[in-house]
């Protein structure tokens, strides 16, 4: 039964005259006449007694009516209610993140968001950083912190963190006592690389060091995350180049050690988001992240 034929048959019921119930739902009075047979019909009964001067409710009709004006307000409840959560949904920041940093943006600056603005809701999407690209030009994602390179017109980004590559490896190699770790002995051994599609910023810098220190790495593995590549060090099948942060989430058994070059490589973690964006909860976090991003105040400790 559609909600229209419970909502002409209250009018109707109220009015007691269906001319006025058809001006009071803007609908011509033949239209009107024609519904309430369809639900008499659906029902099974009259619900009106009809004679030239007006209109009396049959008893079917009294029982019908309480109950109709109950559905309707309960409807009526549920679109208020509604409404009001796609209001405070206006609130949510939808977040793209990268898998791996997680950690450094959890204790840093997302909790300073929920004690600036504690009616934003957070919503966070672990994603790559080619597919938080995507997402925010899609307008599915509000920011990311992720990885470069972006070069679209349309997103704004920032360095959030500027961090030192590290080598992973073994623990058990002999090149995991040596403090700083020469490119021409890691080239020896099997490189689990990453592949550009997933983290084109990592596969770049994986390059770079093979440029700069003049080497060739030897193939091996090429994994599609981050977790992937440490059980495959843990597993000895090699080594692989990522942030230093990586060195508080290694799995037992795997090591990370600085490499021997200067000036040492980095990988940018990025702030992005869409230049057009003016959703009063995410300037909120562009400020923020300007304020307390480790990058500023790196930048800022080195000018004084």
């Amino acid at each position: 039964m559609e909600l229209r034929l419970l909502r002409y048959f209250t009018a109707v019921a109220e009015e007691l005259n269906v001319t006025r119930a058809a001006e009071k739902l803007h609908t011509a009075q033949p239209s009107l006449s024609q519904q309430i047979r369809q639900l008499e019909g659906l029902i099974g009964a009259p619900l009106f007694l009809r004679d030239k001067h007006r209109l009396k409710l049959t008893e079917t009709g009294r029982v019908l009516l309480p109950a109709a004006k109950d559905i309707l307000a309960a409807v009526e409840k549920a679109m208020l209610q509604a409404r009001a959560t796609a209001r405070s949904e206006v609130g949510t920041i939808v977040l793209g993140m990268i898998p791996g940093p997680e950690g450094m943006v959890f204790s840093h600056i997302l909790p300073l968001l929920l004690r600036r603005s504690p009616e934003n809701q957070l919503l966070l999407r672990t994603m790559t950083a080619p597919e938080a690209i995507q997402a925010l030009l899609d307008r599915e994602i509000r920011a990311a912190f992720t990885r470069g390179p972006i070069d679209d017109d349309e997103i704004e980004y920032e360095i959030y963190m500027r961090e030192e590559v590290v080598a992973v490896m073994p623990e058990a190699w002999p090149l995991a006592r040596l403090e700083r770790v020469p490119i021409s002995e890691l080239a020896k051994m099997p490189l689990i690389s990453i592949s550009a599609v997933v983290a084109p910023a990592v596969h770049q810098a994986t390059e770079d060091i093979e440029r700069r220190a003049g080497v060739k790495f030897t193939g091996g593995i090429c994994s599609e995350s981050l977790m992937t590549s440490m059980n495959a060090v843990a597993s000895g099948l090699g080594c692989c180049f990522f942030s230093e942060y990586v060195g508080g989430i290694v799995p037992k058994g795997v090591v990370t050690r600085p490499l021997d070059l200067d000036p040492v490589p980095t990988l940018d973690l990025l702030f992005a988001y869409r230049k057009d964006d003016q959703f009063p909860a995410l300037a909120t976090l562009i400020s923020l992240v300007r304020d307390h991003s480790p990058f500023r105040k790196q930048a800022q400790g080195r000018t004084r």
